[in-house]
């Protein structure tokens, strides 16, 4: 059986094609992952400050007591 090399060279085309957009796509999700890692350590760092006001804030009110 012999192949044609334009059947050949539009495989490898297509598979060349894939694999680029999929390399594109993985760091797509890799930028989204380190997005959402930051956001989610700001928001943590945002409840610790809160409840560390918190605590200082309800001090005074329980020495009151």
């Amino acid at each position: 059986m012999v192949m044609n090399s334009d059947y050949i060279w539009e495989t490898f085309d297509s598979l060349w094609k894939t694999v680029h957009r999929q390399s594109r796509r993985v760091e797509e999700l890799e930028a989204r992952v380190i997005d959402l890692e930051q956001r989610l350590m700001e928001r943590a760092a945002e409840v610790e400050k809160r409840a560390k006001h918190t605590t200082v804030a309800e001090m005074p009110v329980e020495r009151a007591a």
